[in-house]
């Protein structure tokens, strides 16, 4: 079966990773009271809104019709997703349209702050759920706001930061690395892309 476009105009954005990185999964796994599932290394995985909940209702009724068996969980208006199966993942696709809401970034801000000390990095590292941070370590914290969605910008930010890096990210567009000077303009330059 050929899957064919048939764009919902009740969806109002859908966000889609073709591949979920180890980086992503782990971090919304960190974050696994916001979903029924737990995120996949290497899934397809959806974030798709919708204007009312009668259109959840027959986007629902479709990805059943058609036999998907992939993970879902509803928040009210959004449908998050996640499969292993190219097959499942074309027919979502079809539908959903993904390309129609490209990846952009607006209010982007990085500053950068040195760990002071022991109490300091006690303290980071109890507030934050990622890498360790220690005294004297130099923690860039980066401030933006992504549309459809940051898990898929933290997704190709897995290109150029290590897993290790990363002492928190937060869906809601904040993240604080441990980053050099340099690594620090290599990232918002990423970011920049997507202004």
């Amino acid at each position: 079966m050929t899957a064919t476009k048939n764009i919902d105009k009740t969806i109002t954005s859908t966000s889609y990773i073709p591949k979920l990185t180890a980086h992503t999964a782990t971090f919304m796994a960190a974050r696994s009271k916001e979903r029924a599932f737990l995120p996949a290394t290497g899934a397809h995985w959806w974030l798709v809104s919708f204007s009312n909940p009668i259109s959840v209702e027959k986007f629902l009724s479709h990805l059943f019709s058609i036999g998907f068996y992939g993970d879902i969980d509803i928040r009210g208006n959004i449908v998050e997703l996640q499969t292993k199966h190219q097959a499942e993942a074309t027919i979502v696709n079809a539908y959903c349209s993904p390309e129609a809401f490209p990846l952009t970034v607006t209010e982007l801000t990085a500053e950068a702050i040195f760990v002071a000390n022991d109490n300091h990095a006690l303290l980071c590292n109890q507030r934050n759920n990622g890498a360790l941070s220690y005294a004297g370590e130099r923690l860039v914290h980066i401030q933006f706001s992504v549309t459809p969605s940051s898990w898929a910008m933290l997704n190709v930010l897995s290109q150029v930061i290590s897993i290790h890096a990363i002492v928190h990210f937060d869906p809601d567009g904040y993240m604080i690395l441990k980053a050099t000077v340099d690594e620090q303009e290599t990232i918002t330059q990423h970011l920049k892309s997507y202004l």
